[in-house]
């Protein structure tokens, strides 16, 4: 083949997959809408979108051949893959190029067939437990009726006659599952792919494409994304998901190493990486596994038993959002349906999802073996946007509590999303100026103003002051943490350290503070439980809570003593969140507190 025709071939195949990605990409709300199986978690869309848009993106340069189009995609595939249907179709992709790659380069419009219905079988291989009447059966019969026609029959009509066979395949999903039967609904990972390859085949033969204008159909309104789908409360709560790299063993080690912590596992082995998705409720073991065989790149975890809870019985029509440093007890995050973006923590080489895939205890262990210490970033880009399109369908407004932005980048990188997402009447986003317990007081404030019915208005008033109603006091045996990562002051804070002085730490507008110096950790608390003494003496204590990280013995002897002195119990005793652990150290407690309304801590 010459070089024109090899550079019509080559534009010819990124224009199809540029328009079959458009294509779900236009669709994501009505595939989300639809989403009942294999759980009612309604992202298929999302996820689908994000495969489609990292395939665009990374194929958008110039590449030397058509093979090496398809190589791209199939990298890209493995790159931008989320969602259980999402790494289906990776796995298709990667087998198409590993087989277009073993026939003759020269030809591979005619190869382009074989390959497709030999890609079938690593699809199937990539799933656990293949389930008929979902994508991968709309894949299956697709690929095998671009093959079985005869040998001189172009491309252009093998793919027309095999589209229909898809469509009827497609129509034919609502009747295979119950579940799908139930809700009068196609498979949403079905329809996607189905939408895909009707926009290839309407490039690839060159046919009119279809403005793409999202659909009015009532599946694409937030009233039918809000109706009552019939489905069950998931039995593993956290969709999870791990990119590695450097991956030298098998799909099938990992299979068999993860078979005994989830449902619903799809794995990717590809060209040394590995894309995993699978349902646990052990997300952090998953991790642990996964950590022995590659390097984790990228990660999330989804809670799908807080959003099938929000579905089936929302408690109310504003949504509450805050961070993972936020210290707030998980059943009480659960039962009030608070959403938390977990803060990325990184050591060594690996990164974690604070709270979900990393403990504190977990992260000092890691700390002591590495020798190093770690750090934390915002939460990923993807999470955030995944979040803030599953909140856009079903609530009316969104407030977001966010850890100081003195303190981290998460307040404006969420803001600039949140804002991207939603008209700017529906969001209110809050620089709480606090962290730890401070800012899970202040979230649990404004869920009580949620629970009460008063409106998004009256709440995005009240709150602006609240975080001048909170405050904290830590003790921390070692100050080198907070100054190395910036949370106190550098030369107060080796001031301190060189004298072999003890501080209270606190926040003063986002910033920490270091004051009340004693010589022992011990003379330390005292001041600090003797300054919550005085406050409750004052009568302007409204609540506290306390955190540790490490040992919880002191905190029970603090929760012991405040309970007698105070009349009444801590809102809450808990293990500190891993972003604020590896800044306060191992061993630090802190008192968080929140005065009566109108009294300002100072």
């Amino acid at each position: 083949m010459d070089q024109g025709l090899n550079h019509q071939e080559y534009q010819r195949f990124k224009m199809a997959f540029q328009v079959g990605a458009e294509q779900v990409i236009a669709h994501k709300k009505e595939l989300n809408a639809i989403n009942v199986f294999p759980v009612s978690d309604g992202d298929t869309g999302s996820n689908l979108a994000s495969l489609m848009q990292t395939i665009v993106e990374q194929t958008g340069e110039q590449l030397p051949s058509t093979l090496a189009f398809f190589e791209r995609v199939a990298d890209a595939s493995l790159i931008g893959a989320r969602g259980n249907s999402g790494i289906i179709l990776a796995q298709y992709f990667n087998g198409l190029y590993v087989n277009l790659m073993k026939e003759s380069e020269s030809d591979i419009v005619q190869n382009f067939a074989k390959s497709a219905k030999l890609a079938i079988k690593d699809a199937y291989q990539a799933i656990e437990k293949p389930v008929e009447g979902t994508m991968i059966t709309v894949i299956r019969l697709w690929g095998e009726a671009l093959e079985s026609q005869q040998a001189e029959t172009p491309l252009e009509i093998r793919l027309a006659k095999a589209l229909e066979v898809a469509k009827d395949a497609l129509d034919k999903t609502t009747e295979q599952l119950q579940i799908l039967r139930k809700n009068q609904v196609v498979d949403s990972g079905a329809k996607g792919f189905y939408l895909f390859i009707r926009g290839f085949t309407q490039s690839f033969n060159r046919q009119e494409i279809p403005e793409l204008i999202v659909s009015d159909e009532p599946s694409m309104t937030r009233e039918f994304h809000q109706r009552q789908l019939v489905s069950e409360a998931p039995q593993q709560r956290y969709c999870t998901e791990v990119l590695l790299d450097q991956v030298k063993v098998s799909k099938e080690v990992i299979q068999s190493a993860l078979s005994s912590l989830g449902d619903s596992m799809v794995v990717v082995v590809s060209r040394g990486k590995a894309r995993v998705h699978i349902h646990s409720n052990q997300p952090s073991k998953v991790l642990d596994i996964l950590s022995s065989y590659g390097q984790p790149i990228q990660q999330k975890a989804d809670d799908m038993l807080l959003q099938y809870q929000v579905r089936k019985s929302p408690k109310a029509k504003i949504a509450l959002v805050t961070d993972s440093i936020a210290d707030i007890p998980a059943d009480y995050l659960l039962s009030q349906q608070i959403h938390v973006l977990p803060i990325m923590i990184s050591i060594g080489e690996g990164s974690y999802l604070d709270r979900l895939t990393i403990q504190n205890k977990q992260f000092f262990t890691l700390q002591q073996e590495l020798g190093e210490r770690g750090s934390s970033s915002q939460p990923s880009l993807h999470q955030t946007e995944t979040l803030f399109n599953f909140l856009d369908n079903h609530y009316d407004q969104v407030v977001v509590v966010t850890v100081s932005k003195e303190l981290s980048g998460t307040y404006q990188s969420v803001k600039r999303l949140a804002e991207k997402i939603l008209p700017s009447d529906r969001v209110k986003v809050i620089d709480s100026r606090q962290n730890s317990a401070a800012q899970g007081l202040m979230v649990m404030r404004v869920n009580q103003w949620i629970q009460e019915g008063l409106s998004f208005e009256t709440i995005s008033q009240k709150v602006d002051n609240l975080s001048e109603q909170v405050g904290i006091l830590v003790s921390v045996d070692d100050l080198e943490p907070m100054i190395q990562s910036g949370r106190v002051p550098q030369a107060i804070g080796r001031m301190a350290q060189k004298l072999q002085l003890k501080p209270l730490v606190s926040l003063e507008q986002g910033q920490g503070k270091l004051s009340n110096f004693s010589f022992s950790q011990a003379g330390n608390e005292r001041k600090m439980l003797k300054k919550i003494k005085a406050y409750h003496k004052q009568n302007l204590l409204l609540n506290y809570a306390i955190v540790y990280a490490g040992s919880s013995d002191r905190a029970e002897q603090w929760q012991a003593e405040l309970t007698t002195k105070l009349g009444f119990k801590p809102s809450f005793v808990m293990l500190i969140s891993t972003a604020v652990a590896l800044s306060a150290g191992d061993g630090s407690v802190a008192i968080g507190f929140e005065f009566k309304e109108g009294v300002m801590f100072k």
